[in-house]
């Protein structure tokens, strides 16, 4: 893998540099100091405290670049103990206080350690001295040490706009201290001193250990070409199950030479603050596709998402989508080190990525005001579509960042009812499912998919938002539209498991069936005058296996219209009764619940003596088996309940007629 990860860089020289954070940290205010090329003087015309959103793009990018190449290895700033911190001599952080009479830094400190007399130092001298060392510009860093040991204090605490900052920072307090980032310039905004000057210090220090016995002279197990080994300085900073996971081919036993450690440490550094890609894709066959096909930048130069970053591949040449490393990871920052840790969350080999899948949703429930399925009816849907859907419509936005998190980082509430409960079955059921879904979606395995029970998951999602069901300000059900797509989502995954074919569509089916079932009415013409009849329905259905789900949509049709005659009904347009529906384990219980249900309000009902549609729905439940697992046909339940309902057909006003 650390192979690959060199090639990488190698092929695509410079990547680095599109991942580097914008804005500096927030912690830091900035002076910029020009130096004259000729006598290596303070130019305190152009020197000036720099407010950073005030700053021009080339300003701000200045900045960037800088903060950048001072980047220290662990424990390797120059002399990190009394140095002015970082890794470069052209970028130095001071701390200045100011008690509203006068301003002290810290160039000049002391130290008492225990047991031993206080000493003086100066954090000028130290830093120069530890960066002359490693032999980039001597003389020149010689003589701007000397430039800085006599003026920067002044520069800095004379400035009129600095002056005014910290006047105006000081009200109401007794005094301000802020840390000071001294960016130092020959030029015109020119970073490439300290770039070589990083370069150098980055090939001095890149080893774990400079000690002798931890160096040894042969070939690097990356590139092959002999010369000093050792282990590389990033190791340093992975996270404690680095190396642990079995796929990962990784050792830290690995010997790299210098210039391949560079580039491993380049890559880490890339990682920092979580600004590459998650996750991020090796490509072996061709590692420079992430350069040359504008993969990685958009029009504006920033960083796509792995998403966009696929989807432009599969676009462009959708033959590229195979053999490449899939690098998940996170980079957490560790207080002790002051520094980034790297956990990799999961490494894998991917031979043929599938970007597209044969998963099609079709609109079962004919669902008018969808809110997340609309756009995806009908077609095939990518794999990141597919997430998309799971993401919003079934995990409530909780999965697509919580693929690898802790399971105590993740929070689920029912939030949509205003409540701060915690919803323990989705978290439950994301943590159970969630290395699946990753696989299949990121992976391209299909086995994953097949491994999730996405019926058992899915109903009981559906359930448990009807049981929680409340109105909106407006007065309506908060969870019906969801479910609605929920159901669609789950008859279409039914579907593709089973592979049937996508226009079978069995609630059309059913929905035929209860209109031959009950009656129905129908207009004909008589001597030209248009007239209506009732075609009677049927009082019994055979009891066998087929018409098992019919028996189950035609429960939830009278379930919605039987509940709907109820006064409080009429005043709260939740589901949650329905969930009563729900509870019986067969058909027998169920059939004796509906019985209750119709006698309680039997007074409401409007009969016909003319059609019998709703006597037939009450003769063909009472008369259906006992012995059918309502667990079985749940979900036609639930979509008898959801679906149009027959029973509110405004066929009365041509009866009357």
């Amino acid at each position: 893998m650390i192979k690959e990860i060199v090639e990488f860089m190698d092929t695509n020289e410079g990547i680095e540099e599109y991942f580097i954070v914008d804005e500096p940290p927030k912690q830091y205010e900035h002076f910029y100091l020009k130096i004259n090329k000729d006598d290596f003087s303070i130019n305190i015309y152009k020197s000036d405290f720099w407010i950073y959103d005030e700053l021009n793009d080339k300003e701000k990018t200045f900045i960037k670049y800088m903060t950048y190449y001072q980047k220290a290895l662990f424990n390797k700033a120059l002399d990190r103990i009394h140095g002015l911190k970082g890794s470069s001599p052209f970028i130095l952080t001071i701390n200045v206080n100011y008690n509203g009479e006068k301003f002290t830094t810290d160039i000049d400190d002391f130290k008492e350690p225990k047991g031993r007399e206080k000493y003086f130092f100066n954090r000028i001298e130290k830093h120069f001295n530890d960066a002359k060392k490693y032999g980039y510009m001597v003389e020149e860093l010689e003589k701007l040490k000397q430039t800085l040991l006599k003026d920067l204090e002044n520069t800095i605490i004379q400035n009129n706009k600095f002056i005014s900052y910290m006047k105006e920072r000081i009200k109401e307090k007794d005094k301000v201290d802020i840390t000071l980032r001294v960016y130092i310039d020959f030029g015109k905004l020119d970073t490439r001193n300290a770039r070589k000057f990083n370069a150098t210090y980055l090939e001095d220090s890149v080893f774990l250990s400079s000690k002798k016995e931890f160096i040894k002279y042969g070939k690097c197990s990356i590139c092959d070409i002999e010369n000093e080994l050792s282990l590389p300085s990033f190791l340093n900073s992975f996270g404690d199950d680095f190396g642990q996971k079995i796929t990962m081919p990784i050792f830290l036993t690995t010997l790299v030479c210098k210039k391949c450690s560079v580039k491993l440490y380049k890559f880490k550094v890339m990682t920092d603050k979580n600004q590459l890609t998650k996750p991020f894709p090796l490509f072996i066959d061709k590692p420079n596709l992430f350069s040359k096909q504008t993969d990685v930048l958009n029009d504006n130069e920033k960083k796509k998402s792995y998403r966009e970053m696929i989807k432009s591949i599969y676009f462009t040449n959708p033959k590229d989508l195979k053999n490449f490393y899939l690098f998940s990871y996170q980079s957490v920052f560790n207080k002790g080190n002051k520094a980034y840790d790297l956990k990799i969350k999961d490494l894998d080999y991917i031979e043929n990525f599938q970007y597209m899948t044969s998963i099609q949703l079709q609109n079962f429930l004919e669902v008018k005001n969808g809110f997340i399925l609309n756009d995806f009816y009908n077609r095939a849907l990518s794999v990141f579509q597919f997430e998309k859907i799971v993401n919003e419509l079934i995990f409530d936005n909780k999965l697509q960042n919580n693929y690898f998190s802790d399971y105590k980082d993740i929070k689920i509430t029912y939030w949509k009812i205003n409540s701060n409960n915690a919803n323990n079955l989705l978290k439950n059921y994301l943590l159970k499912y969630r290395q699946n879904f990753y696989d299949f979606i990121y992976k391209s395995h299909y086995s994953a998919f097949k491994l999730m029970d996405f019926r058992e998951m899915l109903l009981d999602i559906i359930i448990d938002d009807i049981n929680h069901d409340e109105v909106n300000k407006n007065g309506y059900s908060i969870y019906e539209n969801e479910i609605k797509e929920k159901l669609n989502f789950l008859f279409s995954i039914e579907n593709h498991i089973k592979e049937r074919d996508l226009d079978s569509n069995e609630l059309v089916n059913l929905k035929d069936k209860l209109k031959q079932s009950l009656g129905y009415w129908e207009e004909y013409k008589d001597n030209n005058t248009l007239k209506s009849r009732f075609i009677k329905g049927v009082d019994h259905i055979e009891l066998k296996d087929e018409n098992d789900k019919f028996f189950a949509y035609l429960v939830g049709q009278i379930a919605r219209y039987m509940l709907s005659l109820s006064k409080a009904k009429k005043e709260n347009l939740t589901h949650a009764d329905f969930a009563g529906f729900l509870d019986w384990h067969n058909s027998k219980l169920l059939k004796s619940y509906v019985l209750d249900i119709f006698q309680k309000y039997a007074h409401e009902f409007r009969y016909s003596k003319r059609n019998g549609r709703l006597e037939n729905a009450i003769s063909i439940i009472q008369s259906y088996k006992d012995d059918l697992e309502m667990d079985r046909v749940k979900e036609y339940l639930i979509a008898g309940y959801f679906s149009d309902n027959y029973f509110y057909q405004k066929v009365e006003n041509l009866e009357e007629n």
